[in-house]
């Protein structure tokens, strides 16, 4: 690869970190794809017919005439229930073998392996008591492939050497006895499965001539466990010595092998030949007849008849049909998208042009429709569709947005939710009452404890909604309080996700929520606890700010709180230089009188950048960092500018004693800009009077609005008009004690004037 490549890859590398991801319409574009492309794939082919129908409702469509001859399809789980029912009852098959023949050799030949062992034991005994030594005996047990252990063998070789005392029982008559038994049940059928497993009274015995034998009677046949059982019972009647008992089930066990031997793959062909022979349709409707009328409630045959008309349509569908079909899915969700970028663009312009916004609304919609996805692939007998979790995505957009667009936006995800599951809209009904009641329980969210007092808001809307769609359908009470307990474990866990996801969006995007900046408006703060203590002026006099602007805020539909804390924090640089700072200064010693007006100056404006880095310091979210340069803007500071210009013959450039900005960039930060200014002028006003304030308070404003501060956010004429009405509401107050009013006489001429 040579120079040029590289550097080509360089300028595509330069280009893409240029991208201003927060404000670009690529970005927003790629968006925009990749939600409807998602949301495309999790809405399925069109499966129902017009609507959604179940038994009970009512069909609101016109007559449905068939426009061709199909068959009735049985209810898919009647279908299902039979094929059990085949599987439960099926005669199991087993191969029969005949191990009679070879019987009596086998117990001869035991026999004579059992005298060869002792015949060979009587060497290897090595004391007088006779007893076998148990390593020794190892070697010569082998012949005998049945696990024995060493008291049994010891019991056994006691037989055989006449040492049982108890009944001076021989081994030759113990095995006679058991060669007895064992010829007795030879002709008993053993099958080798356990019996409790075969569901059926029958089973099918293959025969050697491949011909096909069924028993009708299960109790004809034993299993192994049940021989061994009364082989047991009459050995312990007989002998009465548990080894003798054991020893004696053990070899019987052995002689006498299973002769029915299940088949699985004949069994397996047999089932599915009697599931092949069900009967899957139970009619037919004819072209032309009607399926279902206008108004007529869907019973339970009709639906198996729009069931059955579903499932021929949708085989009879070429690929002209599914193209038109994408269409549809597509339109869609793009229409569904476009109103609501329609709505954001108009109605809520800050949020269309964040990216980071979209992102989280995007998130959101996904996330509620995936488990609407989910909810339609995963099959339970539940409705696990009350668990598509609207509501948390209603408390999520109201908190970090407003409720407003947390309405506009539930809405067309419940649309959404009805679409990706092929048309319920009842499902969509249901969440979207319960999701408007969470949205009016979090409007005026003051912790985020307020956040679980939703979970009766959506307890309400979800029962009334389910109650209403079931007295329509006339739903039977026991699918009813399942639907209504499934709607109350909603209600539970909407909240509890909603806390949780609500610091992961806080997080990972980095928002501000009114209630992050409610937990920054805490006195107790630490950088507000140091601002009080090391500069009380300030602070006390951002308190008065922030009491003007969150009434400003209020009069033209600002944030109040966003206002409020920011005025808190707007002068926080202050901290590092206190003293140089008018507010502050207990006594008359002004430290900027013994200093250059340049240098004053460079002090004053310093506290933006000093307040900037110990915002940033203690993680103040960037919403609060920006009224600390821009309640300031590009401002004058005219007192040291008008101090260097009358003492200095040169001219003087304003420059070097001008903020450095940004001027406001929202109503916020506007707002702001006035309460600092005029808070600090009407304090300086002797003897005020409501008229002096409301003057003092126009020069201000129209000062800032001729100097072009406000030329970069939104406010108008109208909201510089209401701003100047609230301020001198609070300010009137805060200053009442100081008018005043006219005296008696005064009171007396004007009372007799209005009399005259």
């Amino acid at each position: 690869m040579n120079q040029s490549n590289f550097k080509n890859i360089g300028n595509i590398f330069g280009k893409i970190k240029k991208i201003n991801y927060k404000k670009s319409n690529f970005v927003k574009l790629c968006v925009l794809i990749i939600t409807v492309t998602l949301l495309f794939i999790m809405i399925p082919s069109y499966k129902n017919i017009e609507s959604k129908y179940e038994v009970g409702a009512i069909w609101s469509s016109e007559d449905l005439i068939a426009p061709f001859s199909f068959p009735v399809y049985k209810d898919e789980s009647e279908y299902e229930q039979e094929k059990k029912d085949v599987i439960r009852n099926i005669a199991m098959v087993f191969d029969k073998t005949d191990n009679n023949y070879k019987l009596k050799d086998s117990l001869e030949d035991l026999k004579y392996q059992f005298q060869n062992i002792f015949r060979k034991a009587d060497e290897l005994v090595n004391n007088k008591d006779g007893y076998i030594n148990s390593e020794k005996l190892d070697a010569l047990k082998q012949n005998v492939k049945i696990d024995f252990t060493f008291p049994e063998w010891e019991k056994l070789y006691s037989l055989h050497s006449n040492q049982n005392t108890d009944n001076n029982l021989s081994f030759n008559e113990f095995y006679n006895y058991l060669s007895k038994e064992i010829q007795n049940n030879a002709d008993k059928d053993i099958i080798n499965i356990d019996k409790n497993k075969i569901t059926s009274k029958k089973i099918t015995v293959q025969l050697k001539d491949e011909k096909l034998q069924e028993l009708t009677d299960l109790d004809k046949i034993i299993d192994k466990n049940e021989l061994l059982n009364d082989f047991e019972n009459k050995f312990r009647s007989k002998f009465g010595d548990s080894l003798l008992v054991s020893s004696a089930v053990k070899i019987t066990g052995k002689l006498t092998p299973e002769n029915l031997l299940y088949n699985n793959v004949l069994t397996e062909k047999e089932t599915q030949s009697r599931i092949e022979q069900i009967p899957k349709t139970i009619g037919i409707v004819r072209e032309n007849e009607r399926i279902i009328s206008k108004h007529d409630p869907v019973n339970r045959f009709t639906k198996m008849k729009l069931d059955s008309y579903k499932k021929v349509r949708l085989e009879k569908i070429g690929m002209q049909d599914l193209i038109l079909q994408y269409v549809g899915k597509f339109f869609t969700v793009f229409i569904l998208m476009l109103i609501l970028i329609l709505f954001l663009y108009y109605i809520r312009k800050d949020v269309f042009i964040n990216n980071f916004k979209l992102m989280i609304i995007s998130s959101m919609i996904l996330i509620v429709g995936f488990i609407a996805f989910l909810s339609m692939n995963i099959d339970l007998k539940l409705p696990i569709e009350l668990l598509i979790f609207v509501p948390v995505a209603s408390i999520l957009l109201t908190i970090i947005f407003d409720s407003r667009l947390a309405f506009y936006t539930v809405t067309i995800i419940c649309f959404l939710v009805a679409a990706i599951r092929g048309g319920d809209y009842s499902i969509s009904f249901i969440s979207f009452c319960g999701s408007v009641l969470a949205i009016f329980s979090e409007r005026d969210i003051k912790n985020r404890s307020q956040i679980f007092r939703s979970f009766l808001f959506i307890l309400i809307g979800y029962t009334f909604s389910i109650l209403a769609i079931n007295l329509i359908r006339i739903e039977d009470y026991q699918k009813l309080w399942m639907k209504l307990m499934f709607g109350g474990i909603n209600a539970v866990m909407s909240p509890v996700i909603a806390f949780g996801l609500l610091i992961f969006y806080e997080k990972v995007f980095k928002i501000t929520t009114d209630l992050t900046l409610l937990e920054l408006s805490d006195f107790n703060h630490p950088l507000l606890k140091e601002l009080s203590s090391k500069a009380p002026g300030t602070f006390h006099h951002s308190i008065i700010m922030g009491n003007l602007s969150e009434a400003a805020a209020e009069a033209i539909g600002a944030n109040q709180i966003l206002a409020r804390v920011g005025c808190y924090y707007h002068d926080i640089g202050k901290i590092s230089k206190p003293m140089y700072f008018i507010e502050n200064q207990l006594d008359e010693n002004n430290k900027h009188n013994e200093l250059n007006p340049n240098v004053s100056t460079k002090i004053i404006i310093a506290h933006v950048k000093d307040g900037i880095e110990l915002a940033k310091k203690y993680k103040l979210p960037q919403e609060i960092i920006d009224f600390i340069p821009m309640h300031h803007g590009t401002t004058l500071v005219s007192y040291f500018y008008d101090k260097a210009k009358n003492s200095s013959k040169e001219e003087i450039s304003d420059l070097i004693y001008r903020y450095p900005g940004p001027k406001p960039q929202t109503k916020e930060t506007g707002i702001v800009m006035l309460a600092d200014s005029i808070e600090a002028c009407t304090r300086a006003i002797e003897d005020p009077t409501p008229q002096k304030l409301e003057s003092k308070i126009r020069e201000v404003i129209r000062s800032r609005f001729m100097e072009g501060e406000f030329d970069e956010c939104d406010l108008t004429l109208r909201d510089l008009t209401r701003i100047k009405d609230s301020f001198m509401k609070v300010l009137i107050g805060i200053h009442h004690h100081r008018i005043k009013y006219p005296d008696s006489n005064q009171l007396e001429l004007v009372s007799n004037s209005a009399k005259n």
